[in-house]
């Protein structure tokens, strides 16, 4: 992120902990496009995405004032969108399954090359993934998250974040 964004966010993050509604749209507009991306991701459903990244922002102008990094509101928000679209997962009860790898073993991932690909078709092939494996590839391939930190997120083992 740029200097000057950075220096940007700063101010605006004072104005929005000072009450500034203005403020907290901007941050809105700022942030919201690539917020619903991550929800939509891990929900595939446009209404329960809206939802969440409505929800996230009402969360983080709550809690503004815990934030200690100003310069990390992105990711501080960022994983505000990841924890609610867990917990809405959660509550409709995904249920992820211990996957016994004497069994299955480790899947080799072979590279042939980056190819140019259409993000529409990648979506969709998500979302015909069973919910407990789309979560874990979200988290894993778009997100960047180990394994270890996707297991401890969704309270799962190391084995089954790499089984999914």
């Amino acid at each position: 992120m740029k200097e000057e964004t950075i220096h940007i966010n700063r101010r605006l993050i004072e104005k929005c902990l000072d009450g500034d509604i203005k403020a907290q749209y901007q941050l809105y507009k700022q942030y919201s496009k690539a917020m619903y991306n991550i929800a939509i991701r891990f929900l595939n459903n446009k209404m329960d995405a809206e939802d969440i990244l409505q929800e996230s922002f009402i969360t983080a102008f709550m809690r503004l004032g815990e934030l200690q990094n100003r310069d990390l509101f992105g990711s501080w928000l960022k994983r505000i969108v990841i924890n609610k679209c867990i917990s809405l997962q959660r509550k409709r009860k995904i249920a992820f399954e211990e996957i016994d790898e004497r069994r299955h073993g480790e899947f080799e991932v072979m590279d042939e090359g980056i190819q140019e690909f259409d993000p529409a078709l990648v979506h969709r092939a998500i979302r015909e993934l069973p919910s407990k494996g789309g979560t874990v590839l979200v988290l894993r391939a778009l997100e960047g998250y180990s394994h270890k930190e996707i297991a401890e997120t969704l309270g799962i083992s190391v084995s089954t974040s790499k089984t999914q």
